[in-house]
């Protein structure tokens, strides 16, 4: 487990140091392009994308300057039925996107990129 975390630090940190003049200035229409993003990568790794129900979205600078989508969702699984909200965050990347219920370790990264 702690290898999956230090994987996912390392990417996220990559991220932000790869252009770490990106969002310097961040405007509001940024943040919600930002925003945005990170909706549109979450409903990708849902079951049911259409019936997700998104709650609490910020934008959010996390651990090394990182910028993230943060919130939580609520959506239908492949029964039809609601799973109940869980906790999400995004880089606006497929690979840099995580659910609650799909990362082991996940309130240390929501810690570390979303508080």
């Amino acid at each position: 487990m702690k290898k999956i975390l230090f994987c996912i630090s390392i990417m996220l940190s990559a991220t932000a140091t790869a252009n770490p003049n990106a969002y310097d200035k961040t405007t509001d229409y940024k943040k919600i392009g930002w925003m945005d993003k990170g909706i549109e990568q979450v409903k990708a790794k849902l079951k049911d994308p259409e019936s997700a129900q998104f709650s609490g979205v910020y934008f959010h600078r996390g651990a090394d300057g990182v910028p993230m989508t943060c919130g939580k969702v609520n959506a239908k699984n492949s029964f039809g039925g609601y799973t109940g909200s869980e906790r999400f965050f995004s880089a606006g990347k497929p690979h840099l996107t995580f659910l609650e219920s799909q990362v082991d370790g996940f309130p240390g990264l929501w810690s570390k990129f979303c508080q």
